[in-house]
Formats: C-alpha cells, sequence, structure tokens
C-alpha cells in the first residue's frame, strides 16, 4: 500500500541540466534543506520513500529515523547524509531559483 508521506516546495540552489547527477545536498542550499515538513504517516527506521523531484528526477531513500504522523522533519532530520547524498540523474533542465515540489510516498510493501 502506498502512503504520501511528504510534500515540500524548495528552491533549486544551482543550474541543472539533463544527464546530471545531483543529490538533495547538492541540488538545494542549507536554508532550504532545513524547510519545515510535516510528515503525514507514521514510518519507521529504514522505511524507504519514492522521492520524486518534481520532474527533475526521482529515487528511493530510507528514512533515518522513526516518524511519527504530524511530525515536523527537514530533509536533513529525515535522511541520514549517504541518503541526502546519494545521485539522482537529471532528466531535464533546470534553473536556479526554480521550485521544484517534491514528494514522498511511503510504500508499505517494500522495506530495507
Amino acid at each position: 500500500m502506498i502512503k504520501k508521506f511528504a510534500t515540500v516546495r524548495m528552491i533549486l540552489g544551482k543550474d541543472v541540466k539533463k544527464g546530471d547527477k545531483e543529490s538533495l545536498q547538492s541540488l538545494f542550499r542549507s536554508e532550504e534543506r532545513y524547510r519545515p515538513i510535516t510528515v503525514l504517516t507514521n514510518a519507521e527506521e529504514d522505511d524507504i520513500l519514492n522521492v520524486k523531484l518534481g520532474g527533475l528526477g526521482s529515487t528511493e531513500l530510507k528514512l533515518g529515523d522513526d516518524m511519527e504522523k504530524r511530525e515536523v522533519k527537514t530533509i536533513m532530520t529525515l535522511f541520514w547524509f549517504a541518503e541526502r547524498a546519494k545521485p539522482v540523474e537529471m532528466k531535464r533542465k533546470a534553473k536556479a531559483g526554480d521550485i521544484v515540489e517534491i514528494e514522498m510516498t511511503l510504500d508499505t510493501a517494500k522495506k530495507a
């Protein structure tokens, strides 16, 4: 069963081209990575989230800790460094300053 985990809009910190490999760490400046995100469903450490980067690309990332519905987190507190630094291939070009809607879903059937 797929559940909506969280959605957040963040400002892209750099220009990217199709084929570039970027991560949450490299795409967004520090102030964006600390933007508050409200968790919409309970999840456990190491649960896998499908993370869609507003048409730029998508990846699967493991949660760094247990999460409770309505908890407020950030990109920095949702994922361990290795997950935030995981490269994602860009599917299109985009400019610094563009707003990227990040959608995160939890597949309760998938475990790490």
